[in-house]
């Protein structure tokens, strides 16, 4: 009884020195912005990504029958990590993919992108890839500031352009611009 208790009492102080948590969809976006990391253009795919694999949840550990261990946000498995100490192809301890810092499980993550693509995920290939219903759902994030002064500067841009094209002939020679606008315009000046 006394093992018991004690037990209990050590899953409870193990389980509270855990800095885990489970994301909303809009505030993993802006963490993932925050890292630098990554590029806004794939914020989506990062995004389902992390949904798939882990429903967001910062200590999702999975071990399987066979004794693969994926650890964290990505699950990322521990090819990529080693327990205990630095090491694998992302020279990490696979404890620090558990925890709520996610730099360093995105580093890893986008080491493993760039190596392998998001294919080297599943569930991204049969879950994410050409669904674009979570990136619609992230846009519309009210604290999500994914509309740069450059993308406002560019679409205000794309709209004078729009603008000014009204109106405008398609010019389909050199000759045919000087008659229409330089022979007329001497035309109109003459009279």
């Amino acid at each position: 009884m006394k093992t018991d208790v004690l037990l209990l009492y050590m899953c409870v102080f193990v389980c509270g020195l855990c800095e885990c948590k489970t994301f909303t969809r809009c505030s993993l976006a802006t963490e993932l912005i925050k890292t630098k990391l990554i590029e806004k253009t794939f914020l989506g795919n990062w995004v389902c990504l992390i949904e798939k694999e882990s429903n967001r949840d910062t200590k999702a550990y999975i071990e399987t029958a066979s004794g693969k261990k994926y650890y964290g946000l990505y699950q990322i498995p521990n090819r990529w990590c080693r327990e205990g100490k630095k090491g694998g192809d992302c020279n990490i301890k696979c404890e620090l993919l558990l925890d709520d810092d996610i730099r360093d499980d995105t580093e890893c993550a986008v080491n493993i992108f760039h190596k392998e693509g998001f294919k080297y995920w599943p569930k991204w290939t049969t879950r994410c890839k050409n669904d674009n219903f979570i990136t619609t759902e992230i846009y519309k994030c009210p604290d999500l500031s994914t509309r740069s002064e450059d993308l406002l500067r560019s679409e205000s841009l794309r709209r004078r352009r729009k603008q000014a094209r009204v109106g405008m002939k398609l010019v389909t020679s050199p000759k045919t611009y000087f008659v229409d606008h330089v022979l007329r315009g001497q035309a109109i000046a003459a009279s």
